[in-house]
C-alpha cells in the first residue's frame, strides 16, 4: 500500500480515475487536524452545498459524502471533536469528507426534500433538507449513508428514490442497522437494504453485526469513541475491499 510522502497516511485506490482517498481511519481519527499534503487542514463548516462541492480537477483527491441521521452525528462528533456534524448544510472534514448528519432525520424526508418538523415548529439548524438533495444529485463519486432507522423500517420506494436521485454513476455504501429498540422495524430495514442491493448494481452494504457494539440503554445508539472507530474503520474496510 502506497503512503503519503508527509503524513504517512496510506491511501485507499478507488475504482475510478487515478484519484484517492486517505484511509484516515487506519492510523486513528480522533484529531480534528491532519496534515494534507503538507498543509494543516481544520475540520469546519460548510456554508453552502455549492461550496463544498466545488468541481475539483481529477488529480484532487476525491470527497465522499457522509449523509446519515444521529447515528452519523454521534460516529463523527466522537472521531472529530468539535466538527458539529448536525446540521443541514454539510460539514467538510479534511478536504476528503463532506457530512451531513442530522439527528431524527427521517429518509423519506431526505427524499421528498422536507425539513424536520416538530410538533409544528422546524427544530434549529434543519430548516430543509434541499441541499441533501442537490449533494445527491450532484455531489462526489462515493456516497455513505445512514438512513432509515427513524422511519420505522424504511420502505423500498424510499430507497429506490434515493437511489434514483444519486444516479448511477456514483458509488453507494449503506451502513446495515445495528439498534435494537425495535426488531420488527430493524428486520424491515435489513430485509429492504439487502432487497434493495440486489435492484441497484451501485449500492453496497457495510455490514457492522460482526462488530457487536455496545448499544446503549436507549437500544438505538452506540456511544462512545471505541464504537464510533470501530464503524469508521469499517466503512474504511468495505470501501478499500470493493476497490481492489
Amino acid at each position: 500500500m502506497s503512503v503519503h510522502p508527509v503524513s504517512n497516511v496510506p491511501y485507499i485506490f478507488l475504482m475510478r480515475p487515478p484519484i484517492v482517498v486517505s484511509a484516515l481511519a487506519a492510523v486513528g481519527l480522533a484529531a480534528s487536524t491532519v496534515v494534507l499534503d503538507g498543509v494543516p487542514a481544520q475540520a469546519d463548516r460548510v456554508g453552502s452545498v455549492s461550496a463544498s462541492h466545488a468541481v475539483q480537477p481529477r488529480t484532487e483527491p476525491a470527497q465522499v459524502t457522509i449523509m446519515g441521521d444521529s447515528h452519523i452525528v454521534l460516529m463523527i462528533n466522537d472521531l472529530y471533536p468539535g466538527a458539529h456534524a448536525n446540521g443541514n448544510e454539510g460539514t467538510r472534514l479534511d478536504n476528503g469528507f463532506v457530512v451531513y448528519g442530522l439527528n431524527g432525520i427521517k429518509l423519506r424526508q431526505v427524499v421528498n426534500g422536507r425539513g424536520v418538523v416538530k410538533a409544528g415548529v422546524r427544530a434549529v439548524g434543519t430548516t430543509d433538507v434541499r441541499k441533501w438533495r442537490k449533494a445527491l444529485r450532484t455531489g462526489p463519486d462515493t456516497i455513505v449513508v445512514n438512513l432509515g432507522t427513524n422511519d420505522g423500517g424504511p420502505k423500498a420506494a424510499d430507497i429506490d428514490k434515493f437511489m434514483r436521485l444519486v444516479g448511477t454513476d456514483r458509488q453507494v455504501y449503506w451502513i446495515k442497522p445495528y439498534y435494537r429498540s425495535c426488531p420488527a422495524c430493524r428486520a424491515i430495514h435489513d430485509f429492504e437494504l439487502k432487497a434493495a442491493a440486489k435492484r441497484h448494481a451501485n449500492l453496497d452494504l457495510i455490514k457492522v453485526k460482526d462488530l457487536r457494539l455496545d448499544v446503549s440503554s436507549d437500544g438505538l445508539h452506540a456511544f462512545g469513541r471505541a464504537n464510533s472507530q470501530a464503524l469508521w474503520d469499517r466503512i474504511n474496510e468495505t470501501i478499500t475491499a470493493a476497490a481492489r
